[in-house]
């Protein structure tokens, strides 16, 4: 008899876990108190993880992943956010996992944090708009301001003036790697 080989069809996930309603609808108190981690965020050398403040089941639809609502204070990358955030969009994502409370003390003796990005208050043009700005200002070497909407997610801020930007932002090609710097050959 010929041994049956099985075929997956359709799309893979990187998701390691349980949906969020799987987690808190087995735990005392709805999981109040506790220490949730996503998989997806756990290959940042800082912590990443969300302390449960509230849950708040939703009315079950037919045919629809389960969902719940829950408001968590999370800690992202070592920085923990000011006001609560509440999850509801991607509690159906298989990828939440339940810290023990044994381990959570290793969690929060990671002092690590994400080192901010100053980013320049002014970058270059693209080259073909350079060129036509310089036609009509005749301004030598026009720059584009630049504009940064500051959330309380992001961890980048325009410099502020005497700061040094520790991100470059350029237009041209740049330096091309030894691999394919023979394909520039002729070019630069």
């Amino acid at each position: 008899m010929a041994q049956k080989v099985i075929k997956y069809i359709g799309r893979t996930t990187d998701f390691k876990g349980n949906t969020l309603w799987e987690l808190v609808s087995n735990l005392p108190n709805w999981g109040v108190g506790r220490m949730v981690i996503r998989n997806m965020f756990q290959r940042y050398p800082e912590p990443c993880y969300m302390r449960i403040l509230q849950v708040q089941a939703v009315d079950e639809q037919p045919d629809q992943i389960r969902k719940v609502r829950v408001t968590v204070e999370k800690t992202w990358r070592g920085v923990t956010q000011p006001k609560p955030v509440e999850i509801y969009s991607t509690s159906y994502k298989a990828d939440y996992e339940l810290v023990p409370q044994t381990e959570e003390a290793k969690f929060l003796s990671n002092q690590k944090k994400v080192a901010p990005v100053l980013l320049p208050t002014k970058i270059d043009l693209p080259p073909l708009l350079r060129e036509y700005v310089r036609e009509e200002t005749g301004e030598a070497n026009p720059f584009m301001k630049v504009h940064f909407k500051k959330t309380h997610n992001k961890q980048a801020r325009i410099a502020q003036p005497g700061e040094q930007p520790t991100l470059q932002v350029s237009m041209d090609l740049g330096q091309p790697k030894p691999v394919s710097s023979k394909l520039y050959e002729g070019l630069l």
